[in-house]
C-alpha cells in the first residue's frame, strides 16, 4: 500500500496542501524521502493504529484485495478495541505499569481482548458496547481461518459494521472521558516524537573519528 504525505515546505509555499509524496505506509509513522520538488523530508505522521489499518482496508478495497480489506477491518476493530481499553482504564486510575503487566496477560489472543473491552466498557458505563454481529464474525472467520473469498458486497457491508462498532464506541468515549481519550491520544504523540527524535540523531549521528 502507498499513502500521501504532504510536504510541509510545498504547502506553506502554497498556502495549503499542493504536493504530496507517496510512500510505502511504515509500521513507525515515520516517513523520509523527497518530495517531487526535491525537498528532504522527514514526517512523523499521528495516525492511531485502528485508522491506519482502516485506511489499509479501504485501500485493499480500491485494489481488489477482498480478502485482505476483511482482514484488515477485522484489525481495525480489534486495535480500537486495545485503544478503548487503555481509556477506560486511565480514567479507572489503572497507573502505566499495571497497564501494560495486564495487557501482556491478553495482548497475544484477540477473544481475551474482546472480553475485556466488553465487560470493562459495560462497567463503566453501564451497557454493552456495540460489537460486530454473529453473521459478521463469522464472515470473518470464514475470510480469515477457512480462505473464503468474499464478494464486493460482503466486503462493504463488513467494512460499514467495522466502522460503525469503531464510531459508536470512539462517540461514547469522548462523551463520557474526553480529558482520559486526549492524554491517550497526547502519550501517542509523544512516543511519535520520541521515535523522530531517535531517527534523527541516528541519521546525523557524527562518525568516530578514526584513532591516532
Amino acid at each position: 500500500m502507498r499513502i500521501n504525505i504532504s510536504c510541509p515546505r510545498c504547502a506553506q509555499a502554497a498556502r495549503g496542501f499542493a504536493v504530496f509524496h507517496l510512500e510505502t505506509i511504515r509500521d513507525d509513522g515515520l516517513y523520509s524521502g523527497k518530495c517531487p520538488q526535491g525537498h528532504d523530508l522527514l514526517v512523523a505522521t499521528q495516525t492511531l493504529r485502528h485508522e491506519m489499518l482502516f485506511e489499509i482496508a479501504l485501500n485493499a478495497i480500491v485494489d481488489r484485495y477482498r480478502r485482505e480489506a476483511i482482514s484488515s477491518f477485522a484489525a481495525a476493530t480489534e486495535r480500537f478495541f486495545e485503544f478503548a481499553i487503555g481509556v477506560l482504564a486511565r480514567n479507572r486510575g489503572v497507573s502505566a505499569p499495571v497497564f501494560a503487566a495486564a495487557w501482556k496477560v491478553i495482548a497475544a489472543q484477540s477473544e481475551r481482548q474482546l472480553g475485556a473491552y466488553t465487560f470493562l466498557y459495560s462497567v463503566s458505563f453501564g451497557e454493552v458496547p456495540q460489537l460486530l454481529s454473529e453473521r459478521m464474525v463469522k464472515l470473518r472467520n470464514d475470510v480469515v481461518h477457512r480462505g473464503m473469498l468474499p464478494n464486493q458486497k460482503q466486503v462493504i457491508e463488513f467494512g460499514d459494521a467495522a466502522y460503525e462498532v469503531i464510531q459508536v464506541g470512539i462517540r461514547k468515549l469522548r462523551s463520557a472521558c474526553l480529558d482520559d481519550v486526549n492524554a491517550t491520544l497526547t502519550e501517542h504523540v509523544g512516543e511519535i516524537a520520541k521515535k523522530r527524535g531517535r531517527y534523527i540523531r541516528d541519521r546525523f549521528r557524527s562518525p568516530p573519528r578514526p584513532s591516532t
